[in-house]
């Protein structure tokens, strides 16, 4: 009966939804446009920033000056 509870109170933290989203990475010591895959809890977007840096973000970051963000699978090419 223990076990039975035990997997009931396990179920909701297994079913949380996940978020994933593949992005390309870019910065200025050694990732070159590479694929990343990204997953989080927490909804997510590539971005590209103005001095050329990519990757991924949470959307709270999209606001930010000098961020373009976008929301489907390598969409910061």
């Amino acid at each position: 009966m223990k076990v039975y509870l035990l997997l009931l109170l396990l179920l909701p933290l297994c079913s949380a939804q996940k978020f994933n989203i593949q992005c390309y990475g870019q910065d200025f010591l050694m990732v070159n446009n590479m694929l990343l895959d990204c997953s989080s809890r927490v909804q997510q977007a590539c971005y590209t920033r103005d001095n050329g840096e990519k990757g991924c973000t949470t959307k709270d970051s999209c606001s930010k000056p000098g961020w373009t963000c976008c929301h489907t699978d390598r969409c910061n090419a």
